[in-house]
């Protein structure tokens, strides 16, 4: 990638909200405009509606329309991957390049949901989507050059970004409040994910749709738990658990994090908390490319101090 990039990013959001029937049904439409170093100009249009059969219940639904721009690493990243024997003697390094005219990835989200109070202590959220994707990120092998610099010369074997591959995804978010006493409210929630991706006749990618239909688990939960043990203390406890990763293989894991806070003053706070207690380690995403850094997450516990202006 060059040691220094110049690059200007111009953005532009505008959305309104209009009143079909007062108090019962709205509509909510807005787009974002967006100027990039990259592609130039995106438009990302939204629209929402909502209807309100009662004060307490909510049905809604929507369509949207994102884009994920080139960044850096897509248009100039140059990763060395291996070194290899070639014939007479000739080492060969297979290198992932970056694109300069790698293009915009676009997806179409539609979503359709309810959120609505059961009664004066529980309250329920629910939201079902189905997204499509174009334009996706592959990896695609591309015709070996000589390079003399560094020392020795040397055959690159190049692997290129473009963008043939397209997909959809569809799944399900559940979530709840449940106030069980006037001191305990317990916050549980629930997702499910399935993705479904294919390749463009003209790709010869071999790993793209492999690593995206595996890297996010197909289901997710949390229960986050609160209680005011006095006026002044509070006992937060949230335990997470994630599903498997079929790729990279990754094992599924519960995490568990727990942590009293004092409220001394009416603008200040002080807390202990642990993060990560059930565990020493655990990774969440392994980057096999290394244009991000693989994260291990320890075990851990730090305290906070609060002042409010």
């Amino acid at each position: 990638m060059p040691s220094i990039l110049d690059s200007n990013l111009f953005s532009a959001f505008v959305q309104d909200e209009i009143a079909l029937v007062r108090d019962r049904l709205y509509l909510t439409m807005g787009t974002k405009v967006e100027q990039n170093y990259y592609t130039g100009w995106n438009f990302m249009p939204t629209a929402r509606l909502a209807w309100l059969p009662s004060p307490r219940n909510t049905l809604w639904l929507a369509a949207s329309r994102a884009a994920r721009t080139p960044a850096d690493t897509d248009t100039s990243i140059r990763v060395n991957f291996a070194t290899l024997p070639g014939p007479g003697g000739v080492p060969q390094i297979v290198a992932l390049l970056g694109n300069p005219n790698f293009g915009d990835e676009h997806p179409d989200a539609y979503e359709l949901g309810y959120r609505g109070a059961l009664n004066r202590r529980t309250s329920v959220d629910v939201s079902l989507y189905y997204n499509i994707y174009n334009n996706l990120q592959t990896q695609e092998p591309s015709s070996p050059f000589f390079e003399s610099s560094p020392a020795p010369a040397h055959l690159v074997i190049p692997f290129i970004y473009d963008n043939l591959m397209y997909g959809e995804a569809h799944g399900v978010e559940l979530a709840a409040h449940w106030k069980a006493t006037d001191r305990w409210t317990l916050s549980p929630g629930y997702a499910f994910e399935r993705i479904h991706m294919h390749l463009s006749p003209l790709s010869h990618d071999s790993s793209s749709v492999r690593e995206a239909q595996g890297s996010t688990p197909h289901q997710s939960a949390q229960l986050r738990s609160q209680f005011a043990l006095t006026r002044a203390l509070t006992w937060n406890t949230s335990a997470y658990f994630s599903g498997q990763l079929a790729d990279p293989v990754e094992p599924s894991y519960t995490r568990l994090d727990t942590g009293v806070s004092w409220q001394f003053a009416e603008r200040s706070s002080f807390g202990v908390f642990g993060q990560n207690l059930l565990r020493d380690h655990h990774t969440e995403f392994v980057d096999f490319n290394s244009s991000v850094q693989t994260m291990l997450l320890k075990r851990s516990a730090y305290a906070q101090f609060t002042v409010k202006f």
